[in-house]
């Protein structure tokens, strides 16, 4: 398996990192593994939840309301007649599309 340097300073890392660091620092080396390197610069694979929680309120929020919103501008360019204008439609081809990226949007693999 391939080693990476140790950075320098390692004080302001978060526990998790250090504590991996500290177990790969036992011998005088200042080498790492391949998980201790992608540990030290991608971070944590799971976020805390105090992180979780709050992201999936403000995108859900975000979600609901956008796809509302891009519903009502299209039933209420359908519905009424005097609404039937170049310009109307080409905000009724926004809504649409801003539709289909909220719903299809979702569904990207991460």
């Amino acid at each position: 398996m391939a080693d990476f340097l140790i950075p320098e300073n390692t004080s302001a890392l978060p526990f998790e990192i250090t504590a991996v660091l500290n177990d790969t620092n036992s011998s005088s080396e200042k080498e790492l593994t391949l998980e201790a390197y992608l540990l030290l610069m991608r971070g944590p694979k799971h976020l805390p939840i105090e992180i979780v929680v709050p992201l999936t309120v403000v995108y859900v929020l975000i979600f609901v309301t956008g796809v509302v919103g891009n519903i009502a501008v299209c039933v209420v360019i359908v519905k009424i007649s005097s609404m039937h204008t170049a310009t109307n439609y080409y905000l009724f081809n926004l809504a649409v599309s801003d539709l289909a990226l909220l719903l299809v949007g979702k569904f990207q693999p991460q």
